[in-house]
């Protein structure tokens, strides 16, 4: 195999997921799965959590919605540092995104051979597809666990748990988050089934 498909291959399932993954870090996405999370009891109103929420959004994907963030008062320093942390870490997976998605689709582009591209976007899809399915069985069976390895991997172990008096627990309970990630995985696997099929037809294409 060459090098170049390859490449291409191991990168197709991490740009896509990335990808998938800026588009739940998005308003639209809040407001289609709040409704939908089973909140704690809590004497705030729906709507002052629902846009508090929005505001936890922005602070990790710009200066000034960090800026918000901290000038609110909603929250404590614990909060407010685990916050910057998501925030840089998101600004080096989002920076990768935004340069390797053009690199790679001209990359895919210089195979011009349909039954090449449709074998990189088969077996990338094919790659996903074994992620996703992981991800989405280990939820259903053991978030917590899926949740725990996620924030240790990326995070000092004890900069991330909270009280459930904290404002980030608060608006962001577990199921919120279990339920980012259920529709972030399907949003995943509908995407990627379709590339796959595309593959799939251009690998098996008559030249």
């Amino acid at each position: 195999m060459k090098p170049i498909k390859a490449l291409l291959i191991l990168l197709f399932p991490v740009l896509l997921t990335l990808l998938c993954v800026r588009l739940s870090f998005t308003e639209a996405f809040v407001d289609f799965l709040y409704p939908r999370v089973v909140l704690p009891p809590d004497p705030m109103p729906y709507e002052q959590r629902l846009n508090i929420a929005k505001l936890g959004l922005r602070s990790v994907l710009s200066d000034k919605g960090m800026e918000d963030f901290k000038n609110s008062g909603l929250f404590n320093y614990r909060e407010i540092k685990h916050m910057e942390d998501v925030k840089r870490l998101l600004g080096f997976f989002f920076g990768f995104l935004y340069i390797g998605l053009p690199v790679w689709f001209l990359l895919f582009l210089s195979l011009r051979n349909l039954k090449e591209m449709g074998k990189v976007l088969f077996f990338g899809a094919l790659l996903l597809e074994l992620f996703a399915l992981f991800v989405f069985f280990v939820s259903l069976t053991n978030y917590e666990w899926l949740f725990v390895a996620f924030h240790n991997l990326f995070f000092d172990p004890y900069s991330w748990r909270f009280r459930d008096e904290d404002m980030l627990l608060r608006v962001y309970p577990m199921d919120f988050w279990y339920k980012a990630t259920i529709y972030t995985t399907l949003m995943v696997f509908s995407i990627n089934l379709v590339f796959q099929i595309i593959g799939l037809f251009l690998w098996k294409s008559k030249p």
